[in-house]
């Protein structure tokens, strides 16, 4: 290789191109389900995908939670 500062350059320059932003990928509050409404008052609790203890699955949803699992989060 004659030139292997001018190989490294194209590498270095290719990568930065290549590169995109990285965008955090928060699916787990959607902030147009987000509502007021009425709930029963049952203590039945879910676990958020953002690690929250709901009451009811109504709770959550009401919260604009996408997925949540029964029981409370540990």
């Amino acid at each position: 290789m004659k030139h292997p500062k001018n190989l490294l350059l194209a590498i270095g320059f290719f990568y930065i191109l290549g590169c995109e932003e990285e965008k955090p990928n928060n699916t787990c509050i959607d902030s147009d389900k987000i509502r007021q409404g009425a709930c029963t008052s049952d203590y039945n609790p879910v676990c958020g995908c953002n690690g929250i203890t709901y009451s009811n699955a109504c709770e959550a949803d009401l919260s604009g939670v996408t997925s949540w699992t029964t029981g409370e989060c540990n």
